[in-house]
């Protein structure tokens, strides 16, 4: 009983001496783990209200998910590589500016890029022949039409949908708008590039 007293007691003296002038001169230390976009900004942040920081990241390059793989002779962006809200507000754009790195601005309806309008795209069926530049078009149309059914079926709906429901439902409401052949492939092309909308 008596050690633990005295244990009790040098702990209580180690603690005083922690937090009396030593403590007066250091800034608090704080370590984050993870050095991906959050953990980095986290640090940045601590760093700029005087904190000291220490960043632990497990793989031998920070970025987390932000990372371009060059296995294959050149660049495949993985993960994370959209940016949203590019403004003051937003941290990384200082980052971005000082990098003098280049932004396309896209638009707030669908997201496609400015300077990738559909009829700059080539696309090719399975045996290599180029699909008509007039059918990427009429089909691009068509997908607008449908996403306009698509935002009428979401503003109906009380509870989440899966975009594959919102499709299958107008699709089941406009038969019409159903394609076949070559105009769907084209269609399904369009679907997988809505992936790096969200």
């Amino acid at each position: 009983m008596e050690s633990e007293g005295k244990t009790d007691r040098q702990l209580n003296k180690a603690i005083s001496v922690a937090t009396g002038e030593s403590m007066k001169k250091r800034s608090p230390s704080v370590i984050v783990i993870g050095g991906g976009m959050a953990g980095i900004s986290a640090a940045r942040t601590l760093l700029d209200a005087s904190f000291q920081v220490v960043l632990l990241e497990s793989r031998d390059r920070t970025g987390g998910r932000i990372h371009t793989d060059y296995s294959f002779g050149f660049p495949v962006d993985l993960g994370a590589s959209w940016l949203h809200g590019v403004c003051k507000e937003n941290p990384l754009a200082a980052v971005i500016g000082r990098l003098g790195l280049p932004l396309y601005r896209t638009s707030g309806d669908n997201s496609v890029l400015y300077d990738h309008d559909l009829e700059s795209y080539a696309l090719f069926d399975k045996a290599g022949n180029q699909v008509p530049q007039e059918l990427v078009t009429k089909v691009g149309e068509k997908f607008e039409h449908i996403l306009e059914q698509i935002c009428k079926v979401r503003d109906e709906q009380v509870e989440d949908m899966s975009i594959a429901q919102a499709f299958s439902t107008v699709f089941k409401r406009s038969p019409e708008l159903r394609l076949e052949g070559l105009a769907h492939n084209v269609l399904q092309w369009y679907l997988c590039r809505m992936e790096g909308w969200f």
